[in-house]
């Protein structure tokens, strides 16, 4: 299918998945300028294509309900399509929405059950992504064609054993990375997930960027630590460690 969308709309995608792994939110011209180039395709391409680029925008804008709205109505347009919402799960994935993806991925697995082996993935990732160890182990235990080499799958192993040790369940391991996510869409702070490390010392550390400098960085885990001793009865900060960093550190670890 993407073989077959017309250049100018193939550029804007590979635009916007540059903005994405750049892991900063862009200027308001830069999202200004995305949005026209998107309204210069409109009935030039598919009526879903061009509301899923609208979709994948809010998401770079960090407008959840615009995201939302915007894959709903590609998602009508073309319920057939696996495409439009595998790109939907995408922008949900970027927003840190993984419990709404999963939501969304278990419908798509009774969809396309052609895709069974992408949507696996998909679910595993989404659930490993939202500290739900013990699910995340049970879809890559579905997926056939597996590499046993990635360290995703590894992490989910380690995960689930830690977390199987340790008696800490799903839900309340996914309702501390709930709090911790709520936080950032409360203030409307951009960030990247990096992923969930396993550390060599029995815990699994979430360790979020953040599109902030270095020196907000005190005051916003310090929020976040008093929003988990509000909201929850254990915090389990020794089996599972939820930390928020500037991106700027990212940027200068990843240039070194």
């Amino acid at each position: 299918m993407a073989g077959q969308q017309p250049p100018k709309a193939t550029e804007l995608i590979n635009e916007i998945n540059t903005y994405f792994s750049k892991y900063r939110k862009p200027s308001d011209w830069q999202i200004k300028l995305l949005k026209k180039k998107a309204d210069s395709l409109k009935g030039k391409i598919p009526d879903s294509l061009y509301y899923g680029l609208l979709g994948s925008i809010a998401a770079l804008e960090n407008d959840l309900p615009t995201l939302r709205q915007h894959f709903q109505t590609a998602i009508k347009l073309t319920p057939a399509s696996s495409h439009t919402q595998i790109q939907y799960l995408a922008a949900l994935k970027n927003r840190g929405c993984c419990s709404e993806e999963l939501v969304l991925g278990k419908d798509m697995l009774s969809q396309f059950p052609d895709h069974s082996e992408e949507i696996l993935s998909w679910l595993a990732e989404s659930a490993f992504m939202s500290c739900r160890m013990n699910e995340a182990q049970q879809y890559l235990e579905q997926i056939k064609n597996k590499d046993e080499s990635n360290s995703l799958f590894h992490h989910i192993t380690e995960s689930q054993l830690i977390f199987k040790t340790a008696g800490l369940s799903d839900e309340v391991a996914s309702h501390l990375y709930n709090l911790a996510y709520d936080l950032l869409h409360k203030f409307g702070i951009y960030f990247s997930s990096t992923g969930i490390i396993v550390t060599t010392r029995g815990y699994v550390h979430c360790q979020l960027y953040v599109d902030l400098p270095i020196g907000d960085m005190y005051d916003l885990n310090y929020q976040l630590a008093a929003e988990l001793v509000h909201n929850t009865e254990n915090t389990y900060s020794n089996i599972i460690l939820f930390e928020f960093n500037s991106i700027d550190v990212f940027e200068e670890r990843a240039a070194s």
